[in-house]
């Protein structure tokens, strides 16, 4: 495998699942009605934590242990209801194997109204539209509701295990790749299940 090449597919992925949620949305809307639930776009703040290995997002509202430091980086993804910056956080482990975080801020208008779990159905099945689906679970994080995909992309031999999550206006992807297999229970339970959204549920 080329090194990066993880990374080019999940920047796919996240261009589909992009798509897929303004697809769901019952009406267009201007991006100045976004939402406001971060002081800055700016994630100068981020830094890992001192007392555990947690790396803290303050703009992105989430803590996660990634295994080493991730690269973060954003982009302008164009949809009906305006540009979204969609930030990315990722960690290539190896050639074989990517942690990642992503999340972008959709305008009110577009969630308002909606049934967040159609909304997380279709971000799911936009992001792995090409993958072959192994097992669904409903859940909750933080008490924002989400789903945990397992899925395998035949063509490719990657291995999925991939949570998207709706709080408030914020759509959070969190996905652990791996080349051949699925990542064990314990990588999973580090990365996915110990991932913290920090924003106050109202």
């Amino acid at each position: 495998m080329k090194k990066n090449f993880i990374y080019v597919v999940f920047l796919g992925l996240l261009a589909v699942f992009t798509l897929s949620l303004n697809s769901c949305g019952n009406q267009k809307a201007d991006s100045d009605d976004t939402e406001v639930t971060d002081d800055s776009n700016n994630d100068s703040d981020d830094a890992r934590a001192e007392d555990e290995d947690y790396y803290v997002s303050k703009d992105g509202k989430f803590k996660v242990k990634f295994p080493g430091t991730p690269e973060v980086s954003s982009q302008m993804v164009p949809t009906d209801a305006g540009e979204i910056e969609m930030f990315t956080y990722i960690y290539e482990k190896s050639a074989t194997e990517a942690y990642m975080v992503a999340y972008g801020d959709y305008p009110s208008s577009l969630i308002d109204g909606s049934d967040p779990k159609e909304l997380l159905e279709a971000s799911r099945d936009g992001a792995l539209e090409t993958s072959k689906i192994d097992g669904n679970e409903d859940l909750k994080v933080n008490g924002f509701p989400a789903i945990r995909t397992r899925a395998i992309d035949v063509e490719q031999n990657f291995y999925y295990i991939y949570e998207v999550i709706l709080a408030k206006n914020r759509l959070y992807q969190v996905m652990i790749v791996r080349d051949g297999d699925y990542p064990s229970d314990s990588v999973v339970a580090d990365f996915i299940d110990d991932f913290v959204i920090t924003m106050k549920k109202k």
